[in-house]
């Protein structure tokens, strides 16, 4: 966590102007700003886009903070206190990414906060992170009778599909390609004659490019490779605008996979799933019994109440 994670959690006197109330408690322009530049930078790996493009991530940015100020909202009124010495060692991993107390009170300074504002705006990032733990990661659980439950209800969904491992050579030109195909014929490697000759980035891997099922190679490829025996390699194959030749290293039938085989998988997708539904109805119900004010824009908006 770093001063700029705090933006959900920021004082008012950051920043000045209020762009929007949530339930009475004010959300202010800096909160805002820092919060635009924040998911600038998770979407686009840089901080600086043009106005037009900057103005697209605002509102998501103020839903963002009103849904933050809800949760913490809520939590209180269900007893959700902060961990005051995990909150310590959060401050104190902040202190440590600066260089030096000086820079650490500069940028404090800089931003308009306290080192008190950063413990608070620590402490209501725990309440809302343990408030989550709790509503939404900890219900959404899967117990193992549960997910075998539905494993057995669902068993032809966990079946590996046929596969082929092969390597390929590809080559724009045909007589090339025929030059190619000869010295493989002849005995030459072919992850060697891949290496030398063909024109793809599977060169580096002397034409490896692992295993694949249907539909995930080219059509006229995927005729030869899944007709193909172990270890035999095919002519010349058009496809793309290029010539391909291909050599089968080993085929897997369709297999049926077990439980066992795939409960770790099942249960991060079935959990990431019942996860996202309870976010969102828990935060449905938040907004239904709000009043937010939006004061950003005021000629364009009016109060947003339940349900919108």
């Amino acid at each position: 966590m770093s001063l700029i994670i705090l933006f959900y959690a920021l004082p008012l006197q950051a920043g000045g102007n209020v762009v929007a109330r949530v339930n009475g408690v004010a959300i202010s322009a800096y909160q805002l700003e820092v919060a635009i530049s924040k998911q600038i930078s998770t979407a686009t790996f840089h901080g600086t886009v043009p106005d037009e493009k900057r103005s697209e991530f605002r509102e998501q940015a103020l839903q963002n903070l009103i849904i933050f100020e809800l949760q913490y909202q809520d939590a209180l009124l269900r007893g959700f206190k902060p961990d005051k010495k995990i909150a310590k060692k959060r401050v104190e991993a902040i202190k440590s990414r600066f260089n030096s107390e000086k820079e650490y009170k500069k940028s404090l300074f800089e931003a308009g906060l306290t080192e008190d504002d950063i413990r608070s705006g620590v402490e209501k990032y725990l309440v809302v992170e343990d408030a989550i733990k709790k509503t939404v990661i900890d219900a959404a659980r899967w117990n193992d009778a549960d997910l075998k439950a539905y494993y057995d209800s669902n068993v032809d969904k966990f079946k590996q599909p046929e596969s082929v491992k092969l390597r390929i050579i590809s080559i724009a030109a045909e007589k090339k390609a025929a030059e190619a195909l000869a010295r493989v014929r002849s005995g030459e490697a072919f992850g060697t004659v891949a290496a030398k000759m063909s024109e793809d980035n599977f060169r580096t891997r002397g034409g490896d490019i692992g295993s694949v099922h249907r539909g995930r190679i080219y059509p006229e490829l995927e005729a030869e490779a899944f007709n193909l025996g172990t270890g035999e390699v095919s002519g010349l194959i058009r496809a793309e605008g290029m010539w391909f030749i291909i050599k089968i290293e080993e085929k897997k039938p369709e297999q049926q996979l077990t439980f066992e085989e795939t409960k770790d998988k099942l249960r991060k997708e079935l959990e990431a799933k019942r996860s996202a539904e309870l976010l969102e109805k828990w935060n449905k119900e938040l907004r239904a019994k709000a009043t937010v004010e939006i004061l950003l824009d005021s000629e364009k908006n009016k109060d947003l109440h339940s349900g919108e």
